[in-house]
């Protein structure tokens, strides 16, 4: 599916990161919508793979799409990262909103 076609959805973060990775603030668009095709058929690619998996077992998983990127170590560590943060982050959640309803019950 062309860019053209689908409404974009990631050009104002890609922007911002190809900015902080060298390029100039205020990319060409066409840069920004090629890139863009990039990550959304790359996104694509790993869902529908990551299906394809998960369809042994009948329901997709978290685990699926680390268990493809397991040979490739820079995108295995960072999903193994954000899946940390994730975890920390609903932990601090959990905590905060225990200590919210512990201050109201008072």
């Amino acid at each position: 599916m062309s860019t053209n076609k689908r409404k974009r959805m990631f050009s104002k973060e890609l922007k911002h990161m190809m900015y902080g990775f060298g390029d100039v603030r205020e990319p060409l668009h066409e840069s920004i919508d090629l890139l863009e095709e990039l990550v959304f058929e790359f996104i694509q690619e790993m869902t529908l793979k990551a299906a394809q998996v998960s369809n042994k077992r009948g329901k997709f998983q978290t685990e699926d799409l680390v268990f493809l990127v397991r040979k490739d170590p820079k995108k295995y560590y960072r999903v193994i990262e954000l899946l940390r943060m994730n975890e920390e982050l609903k932990k601090a959640k959990k905590a905060f909103d225990d200590t919210n309803i512990e201050e109201e019950e008072q």
